[in-house]
């Protein structure tokens, strides 16, 4: 550890509510985007990274740091979705082999913070869904362009093209069940893609 990490971990450990704060909007959007890497979910991630923080700020007189604050973040968010994908793996008996197999290949990957295969992946998956959006109906693209990408609520997008905001949820709706529907097979083809 720096030797600011190493203030930054015994403030935190003091209580110091301020170094928790610190820690947690430099770290918790990348930590989700990790977690995501793995549970496919983002409520999931989002959840699985919150209990973390939480418990890290419960026990945090307990906190053993010996290689990066960065390191320990994302060795740890790393457990918990390893540990959430075998909880999956037992609650669901009938997950989809394609599912299954996802599961199996994330629990074989190597940790490291960097996750440059998850990148690379959503990267790629990226590029499938903005080619699925720039094939939507002309009005649902731009609704959920406006929407997602330059993130204006509802309000303001109906206000902007002159129509109801019921009509901006409803082409939104469909906009993300197009995504939705494709999701599995683009990540089928992006792993078979990565194994050839």
């Amino acid at each position: 550890m720096t030797g600011i990490e190493k203030e930054l971990v015994e403030s935190l450990k003091k209580g110091n509510q301020k170094s928790f704060e610190l820690v947690f909007k430099t770290y918790y959007t990348r930590l989700c985007t990790y977690a995501f890497d793995y549970t496919r979910q983002l409520e999931t991630a989002e959840d699985l990274v919150k209990d973390f923080f939480l418990n890290l700020w419960q026990n945090r007189e307990k906190i053993e740091i010996k290689t990066s604050l960065s390191g320990y973040l994302f060795r740890s968010v790393h457990n918990l979705c390893l540990n959430y994908l075998e909880r999956q793996k037992k609650k669901n008996p009938e997950i989809p082999s394609d599912n299954l197999y996802l599961i199996e290949l994330k629990q074989k990957q190597p940790f490291t913070p960097d996750y440059p295969i998850g990148n690379l992946l959503a990267s790629e998956m990226e590029g499938q869904i903005l080619e699925i959006v720039d094939k939507l109906p002309e009005q649902c693209r731009e609704i959920f362009k406006l929407s997602r990408f330059e993130e204006l609520p509802h309000k303001k997008i109906a206000e902007k093209l002159n129509i109801s905001e019921r009509t901006v949820k409803t082409q939104i709706y469909r906009a993300l069940k197009k995504i939705k529907e494709a999701i599995p097979f683009l990540i089928t083809t992006i792993f078979f893609y990565f194994l050839k």
